[in-house]
């Protein structure tokens, strides 16, 4: 049962003020979204730790977040209003410049305990004796004993589901950047490939993606550039390898854009494909063109992923990866996963890739990654038309 709080007077006083300006605007659809969520499963509180979900639920990456784990940034909703986020003072001017929300608090990381000040503010938001959603996957054992000894009588839940499906539908806003980043990746790839020659390393080709990702926008990316035998490890690194003539070549680049990921494969030839290479990806996209059919409102993802695996079956292949896809968002791999392990059923703004991928190890590998949302009436292609690869891309 959800507790009714009746804060003192002196703490309602001290909460009014704390979000004084957001009572007088809307709040923003996504922290509306949160406490909609949140209260639906009778929590009296949502805590965010990570990373991504603060950063879901700020609308910006505190900088020092993610580059150094002593300086926790902490996101707080409680009961119908109440919200602020914590940051290291050092972050304190920025966060109030550009986080959505209007109430942010800062500690000195030499002299204060961050758990501390979110034992403060959920004291303050009158839920010391509430069901807390937060996220035990990801608190530090220091900081999540502090908040046991400030806060006895409360009890802590995990809310890794909660972040994992409130994420998984996307806002317009959102999937206008995820857009406007596969757009640019795939972009990218299609220049690249173009400039590719025999005799040009791995490492030369990923030159060229770093330097046109910087110029379309992207600094922190990551890449992936394998070829001939390289191209057979699923997650390879790239070398210095020289491409060959007959080489498979497989370029994935995963962008971020605006702190949304992007998530583009493309597998090419240097020069002609063998029939065996065509045979095999011809059953790869043929699998996959059948799953597209599938793409629409109320198709579990389970049925997705099984008709991927008994279409590959029948034409002699075995797919590599236990999961054709995965949702895509703040974070490569969000969910729906797309695989028979989930129960989840497609809904409208659902982003997500799929990904069919056969590596033969020791020889050479198959990878075709391309970003989909799911629609009212279906489901539209985020990339797929400027760097089409229904068939074996040639290069050299």
């Amino acid at each position: 049962m959800k507790i009714i709080h009746e804060p003192a007077e002196s703490a309602l006083t001290q909460s009014n003020a704390a979000v004084g300006s957001a009572v007088r605007r809307p709040e923003h659809e996504t922290l509306a979204k949160l406490r909609a969520v949140m209260q639906a499963g009778s929590y009296d509180a949502l805590v965010a730790l990570s990373q991504d979900n603060v950063t879901y639920t700020a609308g910006f990456l505190v900088p020092s977040h993610a580059t150094n784990r002593f300086r926790r940034t902490i996101a707080v909703l409680a009961g119908d209003r109440f919200a602020t986020q914590i940051v290291v003072n050092v972050e304190e001017l920025q966060a109030k410049a550009r986080s959505r929300f209007d109430d942010v608090r800062a500690y000195n990381q030499f002299t204060q305990q961050p758990a501390e000040v979110l034992a403060d503010a959920l004291i303050e938001a009158g839920v010391a004796e509430g069901r807390i959603a937060i996220e035990l996957d990801f608190i530090p054992a220091a900081d999540f004993l502090i908040l046991q000894k400030r806060l006895p009588n409360a009890k802590f839940e995990p809310c890794a589901d909660l972040f994992f499906n409130a994420r998984m539908i996307k806002t317009g806003e959102e999937i206008g950047i995820l857009r406007r980043g596969g757009v640019v990746t795939e972009r990218v790839i299609y220049d690249v490939l173009k400039q590719i020659k025999v005799g040009m390393t791995e490492v030369d080709v990923a030159r060229k993606i770093v330097d046109q990702m910087i110029a379309a926008g992207s600094a922190q990316f990551k890449y992936r550039v394998g070829s001939g035998v390289n191209s057979s490890v699923t997650n390879c690194g790239t070398t210095n390898k020289r491409i060959e003539a007959g080489d498979v070549i497989r370029i994935e680049v995963l962008g971020d854009f605006e702190n949304y990921r992007s998530n583009v494969t493309r597998t090419a030839v240097a020069g002609k494909p063998t029939a065996r290479q065509k045979d095999i990806w011809g059953k790869l996209i043929r699998a996959r063109e059948l799953c597209k059919t599938m793409l629409r409102p109320g198709v579990p993802v389970a049925d997705v992923y099984r008709a991927y695996v008994a279409t590959c079956r029948e034409s002699g292949i075995e797919p590599t990866l236990k999961f054709l896809g995965h949702g895509i968002g703040q974070t490569i791999h969000e969910e729906p996963y797309i695989t028979d392990t989930r129960t989840i059923v497609f809904e409208p703004n659902i982003t997500f890739t799929m990904e069919p991928l056969y590596m033969i190890p020791g020889e050479m590998g198959f990878h075709a990654e391309d970003m989909y949302v799911i629609t009212e009436g279906g489901f539209e292609s985020i990339t797929g038309t400027i760097c089409s690869n229904d068939e074996l891309i040639e290069v050299g």
